[in-house]
């Protein structure tokens, strides 16, 4: 670990923001849009920083972005000291019965329309007792939300989380079903559930999700994928392809006809939803009173799967 705490003294926070901002919007030109600050006033004060560090962070220019040796181990110091202060900050106002601060939720997409999720309820609910504290949202893929959670960058994560990593507490809110579908244009579109064989939805054009394959009641062989909701939906409208979607997002395509189950009774099953926080981590009051939101609005239990 590289010792710099002795430089910090003399380190201005916003150049340390404006770091961290390069570091996770993956360059300079993204970076920019985020702080509404020009290119030459960031790229002064990542000079800046480095100068008052004594070292190279970055590589930039035409060759592009990356970080240095020591710029990774400087992001991850960033990362706790932004962590440490966000603690303090809500500590102290806690102490005077306030709840402020930021908190970071990461989500899977596309699951509003799932009636056993509460989180409408929930963030109402928080947001009468925490009006102070700013939500960030985040929507993005089961394992990215982990590595999210892990890192320091998300406060809690909700989604189907598969395999278990040791360093994330994970609890159950509620389940939802999943479902084969085709359309229109699809060999096996129109066609009985009784008429269709296994071999005739595995001889179809499958498209996996890239996540929870594992969990289908058929070993499909993907002809394409995508990590989205709406990316599968669209494969599926095209008539091209078959594949899973959430029964309740699928609905409004199958009422209008444009979609149709494949054998539900059969090849359906159920996703258990969890919500995800890192074990190790100290939870700031902020994150406390949501979680307790959180658990109050989804109180009913949901059936845990086995994992692998």
């Amino acid at each position: 670990m590289i010792q710099v705490a002795a430089h910090l003294g003399n380190v201005d926070l916003k150049q340390i923001q404006a770091f961290v901002t390069v570091v996770e919007s993956g360059g300079f030109g993204a970076a920019q849009a985020v702080l509404n600050v020009s290119p030459s006033r960031l790229s002064t004060l990542i000079s800046d920083l480095e100068r008052r560090l004594g070292m190279r962070l970055c590589q930039r220019g035409r060759v592009g972005f990356r970080l240095t040796e020591r710029g990774e181990e400087v992001y991850r110091a960033a990362q706790r000291l932004a962590s440490g202060l966000e603690a303090f900050r809500s500590d102290v106002s806690a102490l005077a019965g306030r709840l402020v601060g930021n908190l970071a939720i990461g989500m899977v997409d596309n699951i509003i329309s799932n009636p056993a999720n509460r989180m409408p309820k929930v963030i109402n609910r928080y947001g009468e007792r925490a009006s102070a504290v700013h939500i960030t949202m985040h929507i993005d893929a089961p394992q990215e939300l982990e590595r999210k959670v892990l890192d320091g960058r998300l406060d809690l994560a909700i989604g189907a989380f598969h395999h278990a990593l040791p360093g994330i507490a994970y609890r159950a809110l509620f389940l939802e079903e999943q479902t084969l579908y085709c359309g229109t244009g699809n060999v096996l579109f129109g066609r009985a559930p009784d008429t269709i064989s296994n071999e005739d939805i595995l001889a179809a054009r499958y498209a996996g999700r890239g996540y929870m394959e594992d969990r289908r009641p058929l070993r499909f062989s993907a002809s394409a994928s995508s990590y989205s909701m709406e990316g599968l939906a669209l494969m599926i409208l095209s008539g091209r392809f078959i594949a899973y979607l959430p029964s309740h997002y699928a609905a409004p395509w199958v009422a209008r006809g444009e979609m149709q189950p494949i054998r539900p009774r059969r090849l359906s099953y159920q996703s258990l939803f969890e919500v995800a926080v890192k074990k190790a981590a100290p939870q700031t009051p902020a994150l406390q009173a949501f979680l307790e939101d959180l658990y109050a609005a989804h109180a009913k239990p949901a059936r845990r799967q086995p994992r692998t």
